[in-house]
């Protein structure tokens, strides 16, 4: 058996006053204006929590981290410990200002895998 990967919509991106704003439903988490530019330039950045940043007076911790996959064609987010994805083409949509937000969903791993579509040995039909 293997583990299937599903992704359910949570939220969105959007550009806010330079930086990238990630709302998702339990959190408003932010990736800092300098480091927008080093994102689409292929480096991994850290995420903050936006009410850390308020907090701190500017001297976060990071939660988690964000990358272009290697494919790509995908934003990956880790936000405590939960992975997240945006399609690249919308986060660059939001950069150029093409677009407002950019989908955010997240991923789950479930046990198991898709149930076998024939089994391996014949059933016995009672004659």
């Amino acid at each position: 058996m293997c583990n299937q990967t599903t992704f359910e919509h949570i939220g969105a991106a959007r550009l806010f006053g330079g930086s990238m704003r990630i709302d998702i439903k339990t959190m408003q988490a932010v990736i800092a204006k300098s480091d927008v530019d080093l994102l689409m330039d292929h480096s991994p950045v850290d995420i903050f929590d936006i009410s850390d940043v308020m907090k701190a007076a500017g001297n976060p911790d990071p939660v988690g981290r964000a990358w272009i996959t290697r494919s790509g064609r995908a934003v990956m987010y880790t936000i405590n410990g939960l992975k997240y994805v945006s399609p690249l083409a919308q986060v660059q949509g939001i950069i150029s200002g093409a677009r407002k937000y950019a989908n955010v969903s997240i991923m789950r791993e479930i046990p198991g895998g898709p149930l076998p579509l024939s089994s391996s040995t014949a059933a016995e039909v009672p004659a």
